[in-house]
């Protein structure tokens, strides 16, 4: 008997010191957490500037004409004259039947005219013109052109050479678009620097055209192609895109 106990005493033993390697072994093998994550930073997102808004000109100011000019322009080098004649302003007036100059001259008292108005700068000349007839008098005025002329001015072919501003002070402000050409006007070998000045005023929210102004030879045509003439605008300018 005593040696059995001493025997199963020794397995006990041996058992306990196998465990003991054992769990000795096993040790540098448990699991280790796991590194943290490096979380990456997410980009600061950067706003995108807004548009800057264009001003939009006051209607009827300088700013909106200058704008509305653009189409003159085109129309000067379409040489289209319905531009012009679609947005006259027709006059009305009553014939007194004495009249020694003007539209009246030889008509009926009483008679009735109608018509976009026209005069010759420095002239007692004065003139309505239904659409109709004012169309035809532009296309002959355009016709009629010499771009093969030239003087201090340019060239003689119609071109925009200005704009300007008259009656600021008053109650009856208009915008002047002023154009010029070189044309004959007596024997074939005669030419003059002319300028027409087409009248323009808003009305009901649209430019249309009040009558217009013809400087038919060059002398009365410089005062309105100079800058200087405080009788003829208030204000005065190079029309852009021009020479």
């Amino acid at each position: 008997m005593r040696a059995l106990a001493l025997l199963v005493g020794a397995s006990l033993a041996l058992l306990l010191d196998a465990a003991a390697c054992d769990d000795a072994t096993k040790a540098p093998f448990l699991p280790e957490a796991s590194p943290t994550a490096t979380a990456e930073a997410t980009p600061t997102a950067v706003p995108t500037p807004a548009p800057t808004a264009t001003a939009t000109p006051a209607p009827g100011s300088m700013e909106d004409f200058r704008a509305f000019a653009a189409l003159v322009g085109q129309a000067l080098v379409d040489r289209d004259s319905l531009f012009f004649a679609e947005r006259g302003l027709e006059d009305e007036m009553t014939c007194a039947g004495d009249e020694q100059l003007g539209p009246c001259v030889e008509q009926p008292t009483g008679t009735v005219l109608r018509g976009i108005p026209g005069a010759a700068w420095q002239s007692d000349a004065f003139s309505l013109f239904s659409p109709d007839e004012y169309a035809a008098m532009l296309d002959a005025w355009f016709d009629g052109a010499k771009p093969d002329r030239s003087d201090a001015y340019g060239d003689g072919a119609v071109m925009p050479y200005a704009l300007a501003r008259s009656g600021s002070l008053g109650s009856s402000e208009e915008f002047l678009a002023i154009v010029t050409a070189i044309l004959d006007t007596g024997p074939a070998t005669e030419t003059q620097r002319q300028a027409r000045i087409f009248r323009f005023a808003l009305n009901e929210g649209a430019w249309s055209l009040t009558g217009e102004i013809l400087a038919a030879v060059t002398f009365t045509a410089e005062p309105w192609l100079s800058g200087d003439c405080t009788d003829c605008y208030d204000q005065w300018e190079r029309w852009e895109g021009t020479p």
